[in-house]
């Protein structure tokens, strides 16, 4: 259900809400009416997540069998973001603040990484998080990048916020394949089918918002540009409009089929929320589905200690 939220208030409080000011001329009630629907949305998943941090961070804490570098790491990250997250909800954050936040979620994310890769079964959650991690931090750094060259125009930092941000494209497109790969459960005809059905629809999503900026474009057309460039965080100086639309649509069409399709368990969870967090760190919901995907992952990865039965213990009366 969380996954379902999250998934619908990205695409409208990220992408429509914010695309649909200045659409057309005499929409003013439609405007009004997107902005309340998409802050309610956005409170309601919130309350939803910080509860769900919660109530897995408790049981974390609780199990013997979590290690201690989780503990140190994973577990204070996770409380300094949804206590940011809470402080969000009365006011924007400070930039100092949210750069707080994007770091304790990347280390938080990695620290779930390395639990979760310990455990075959649920390696692909560990993958999907460390490029998740990996992707926010190149991302965060591109960003920190783009803006020292605003205030000092410094070219040089600019060209490194380009070459970083392209990385981290490519770490979303890592992610992306290890997601498809594990709802394909590595079968080749599967693979093939879940692909095409996610990424077909992405480039012709992407060619067709690619054109949006041009003179007469229709308002669908430019609705679709507006709400990808909202929701894409690739550098747009780095590849052309219609691949950054493109890997944006074919990530939130994974995140799409995963939540569709809940027979794959608590992983199928931890790979949505960590699609619909790449490239986000600084921001509070995408901060908050790395968190609640990290401490869903080690939980599921932690191996069981069955106890030894009673019939294999030594007894007075076999002796």
């Amino acid at each position: 259900m969380l996954t379902r939220a999250a998934l619908l208030a990205t695409v409208v409080g990220r992408g429509l809400a914010p695309a649909v000011p200045g659409l057309a001329v005499g929409i003013a009630n439609f405007i009004v009416l997107s902005g309340r629907v998409s802050a309610f949305l956005s409170q309601l998943v919130a309350a939803g997540g910080v509860a769900a941090a919660v109530r897995l961070g408790a049981a974390a804490l609780r199990s013997p069998r979590i290690d201690l570098g989780y503990r140190l790491v994973a577990l204070p990250g996770s409380a300094i973001v949804v206590a940011l997250v809470m402080a969000a909800w009365a006011r924007p954050l400070e930039p100092e603040m949210c750069r707080v936040m994007a770091l304790a979620a990347i280390a938080t994310a990695l620290a779930g990484a390395v639990a979760s890769l310990r455990v075959t079964e649920t390696r692909a959650s560990g993958l999907v998080l460390a490029s998740a991690g990996v992707s926010a931090l190149c991302h965060w750094l591109a960003r920190e990048l783009v803006g020292r060259a605003a205030e000092r125009l410094d070219n040089i930092s600019l060209h490194w916020a380009i070459a970083i941000g392209t990385v981290a494209t490519l770490v979303d497109l890592i992610a992306l394949a290890l997601t498809l790969l594990y709802l394909g459960r590595g079968e080749r005809m599967r693979v093939a089918i879940i692909s095409a059905c996610v990424l077909v629809p992405a480039l012709a999503l992407g060619f067709f918002a690619a054109r949006g900026a041009a003179p007469g474009a229709g308002v669908l057309r430019v609705l679709a540009e507006r709400a990808l460039a909202q929701l894409s965080r690739a550098p747009a100086a780095a590849m052309p409009s219609f691949l950054r639309f493109a890997i944006t649509s074919a990530v939130l069409g994974a995140a799409g089929v995963c939540v569709l399709m809940p027979a794959r368990g608590k992983v199928s969870v931890v790979l949505a929320l960590a699609l619909l967090s790449l490239g986000a760190p600084d921001m509070p919901l995408p901060a908050l589905w790395l968190i609640v995907a990290t401490l869903l992952a080690p939980k599921q990865a932690a191996p069981s200690r069955a106890p030894r039965p009673a019939s294999s213990l030594p007894t007075i009366a076999n002796k």
